[in-house]
């Protein structure tokens, strides 16, 4: 996988890219049947890993849609 300055990315750093993803679809698809602490958490969680998404260079999309 590479970032948006065609570096390719080490394998720690993509499971962090998978990470964001899969919690980001989370919240999207599920965030309706989570316990407000769960829902929280999981938003401060997201709005964390957006930035480590943006110093990996990934060009993460706005988020405002999960309320992060």
């Amino acid at each position: 996988m590479k970032n948006r300055m065609d570096v390719e990315l080490t394998e720690a750093q993509q499971a962090l890219v998978s990470c964001y993803e899969t919690l980001v679809a989370t919240l999207r698809e599920h965030r309706g049947r989570l316990a407000p602490f769960e829902e929280r958490n999981a938003i401060k969680a997201v709005a964390a890993l957006w930035q480590v998404m943006n110093g990996l260079d990934m060009d993460p999309a706005p988020i405002d849609d999960i309320g992060a």
